[in-house]
């Protein structure tokens, strides 16, 4: 979302330019009402302030961004020169159990199929799909009388 405040403020017609992409969203569930938390594992994430995830074209609000056990991952490639884009054979065993996940919550959006994607200011992830179910009912009005 921030690149594309950045892209606004620019008269330069041409395209952003991101470095990789990002590893296409796994996400956890795969089924969610609006409203509701979803987890995406995908990588290579930065911070949660520069990474934005869209549903079916709508800005979803990031809750979280967690990278586990991904220190010794970090200082092998900064150590090995590996950008985060890069395939870092010599870090292998270092990066085997780093997991990057957002967390988000499921815009207000009409049911059905619809995808997610992930960006930050490194990359843009592939299309993941998810099914956005109808909204749970809040026991309002029932239309009796």
């Amino acid at each position: 979302m921030l690149w594309l405040l950045l892209l606004g403020c620019s008269t330069d017609s041409s395209s952003l330019s991101l470095l990789c992409e990002l590893r296409k969203p796994v996400l956890a569930p795969a089924e969610a009402r609006p409203g509701e938390t979803v987890v995406a594992t995908t990588g290579p994430l930065t911070a949660a302030f520069d990474t934005a995830v869209s549903v079916g074209g709508t800005a979803a609000k990031v809750t979280a961004l967690d990278r586990t056990t991904c220190d010794e991952c970090d200082t092998c490639r900064d150590a090995a020169d590996c950008s985060s884009c890069d395939e870092c054979t010599s870090c292998a065993t270092e990066c085997s159990t780093c997991v990057e996940t957002v967390s988000f919550t499921v815009p207000d959006l009409a049911p059905g199929a619809t995808t997610v994607t992930v960006t930050n200011l490194h990359a843009a992830s592939r299309a993941a799909a998810l099914t956005v179910s109808a909204a749970a009912d809040t026991g309002g009005d029932s239309g009796e009388f």
